[in-house]
């Protein structure tokens, strides 16, 4: 039987599998997870697409020094899950110091046995 619906542990080990590749930049895990409509607003308001983010790391235009994340709330809706996770890094972005807590929400969906990030915001909390 084909799977179609989401669980909490698809979610749990997709996010996982998210912050990983981040932290290192591996393109190719991001390029999976990352959808090729994905659409995202950054803190400030910029529209990112997948290809900007592939091209940042790429260009090791974020380096982490230290980051974990929590998994605050998983909502799932059958091939379509909602999740809101905060990370906590220091790093540098594009030359700028980083470091702080952030919030993310992404709009996961299936995509036969690959689930995949069709739109993002995060931001910083103070």
């Amino acid at each position: 039987m084909k799977k179609t619906e989401i669980d909490r542990q698809d979610v749990v080990e997709a996010e996982n599998k998210l912050f990983s590749a981040q932290l290192v930049s591996d393109v190719e895990v991001l390029d999976q997870l990352l959808h090729d409509d994905l659409i995202a607003a950054s803190p400030t308001g910029q529209v990112l697409t997948k290809q900007m983010d592939l091209d940042a790391h790429r260009a090791k235009a974020m380096r982490i020094e230290d980051a974990s994340t929590i998994i605050d709330e998983i909502k799932i809706n059958g091939e379509t899950a909602l999740s809101i996770v905060t990370m906590t890094a220091k790093g540098e972005m594009m030359g700028t110091p980083l470091e702080g807590k952030f919030r993310y929400f992404r709009v996961w969906q299936r995509f036969g046995a690959d689930l995949k990030v069709i739109g993002a915001s995060f931001m910083q909390l103070h």
